[in-house]
């Protein structure tokens, strides 16, 4: 056995046998454990305890991947028109043209300057990923209100966006809205 490496030992269970000479149910299926023996010098060491989720308070779990910060930011969702939830928002993409671009100029090269143009409520362009999206009608939609989008609209958003919900998947959402990439 080479050193530091720990060694196996092999424990069987006795058998037992009635005096029919048949073998007792205690050890049908003669069950083998492994354990460290008792010269290994690692014994205790080889215990591992996957990470948990740690509890933030209101029965809520955290999100592993993501590092909690000091101070926990917490999120304003505002109350949706009636007709402007998730699914209505799918069903919406799926009817209209959403995009408000000339399609033969799809997709679009778009300078920070041509995305400095459009930030109000009525032409809301946002960079996420290098990507561009005009989200003009998407911000009835938006769970946390429209106010926030157009806030940071005409810019890239995207650090924004991971620092509120790195698990949501943007390019699955506003796929619709897909303009053209930033350059």
């Amino acid at each position: 056995m080479a050193p530091g490496v720990p060694s196996i030992k092999i424990i069987e269970p006795k058998s037992s046998a009635d005096p029919d000479g048949e073998e007792s149910r205690d050890n049908f299926g003669k069950v083998k454990f492994a354990v460290p023996s008792k010269s290994s010098k690692r014994v205790g060491h080889m215990s591992f305890a996957p990470p948990l989720a740690v509890d933030r308070g209101q029965d809520r779990l955290a999100n592993p991947s993501v590092r909690a910060s000091p101070v926990e930011r917490r999120r304003k969702k505002v109350a949706l028109k009636p007709g402007h939830s998730a699914v209505d928002w799918e069903r919406s993409k799926k009817n209209e043209d959403v995009r408000k671009i000339d399609p033969s100029s799809f997709p679009m090269r778009i300078t920070k300057a041509q995305l400095k143009q459009h930030h109000s409520g009525k032409d809301c362009w946002i960079s996420l990923g290098g990507k561009v999206y005009n989200i003009t009608n998407y911000l009835d939609y938006h769970p946390g209100g429209r106010e926030i989008l157009v806030d940071n609209s005409g810019a890239d958003g995207t650090m924004m966006f991971q620092r509120y919900h790195p698990w949501v998947s943007f390019e699955k959402i506003l796929d619709a809205c897909f303009i053209g990439f930033l350059v």
